[in-house]
């Protein structure tokens, strides 16, 4: 039960900074990068909302009208695998009691959203099948 907390508390903070326009904010310095790359400054708020909790980016990504749907997918895929800092502070709570440090769980869950979205872009670009680009 305490566990469902961290959900909680991270999706209150996630609507703080939404109703603060601090992904606004972020979006607006980010801009200039994401233009280079050819991405929309739309997933800013999306992707960092999913790093922050899990539900909530993965939600909000899933809902952006964008015509290259893979990048929709690859990006979940990433959250997916990283599972947020709300996961990791559920991990944490659990290990705070053991001698077990928490350090080489946050790289491998960063290793791992790395994996997962490099396996579903390798996935979506060789099997033309799977991917529904408009």
């Amino acid at each position: 039960m305490k566990y469902s907390v961290f959900a909680m508390i991270f999706s209150v903070i996630i609507s703080i900074l939404n109703n603060t326009k601090f992904f606004d904010i972020l979006e607006m310095f980010l801009s200039p990068l994401l233009t280079t790359l050819n991405i929309p400054s739309s997933f800013v708020n999306g992707f960092f909302a999913g790093i922050i909790e899990l539900t909530n980016g993965v939600s909000q990504i899933a809902k952006i009208p964008f015509k290259a749907i893979s990048f929709n997918i690859i990006l979940c895929s990433f959250l997916l695998g990283f599972g947020g800092v709300s996961i990791l502070l559920q991990v944490l709570s659990i290990t705070s009691s053991s001698d077990i440090s928490i350090k080489p769980y946050i790289i491998g869950k960063l290793m791992q959203g790395s994996f997962a979205a490099l396996y579903t872009y390798l996935l979506l670009s060789n099997f033309t099948f799977l991917n529904f680009d408009i």
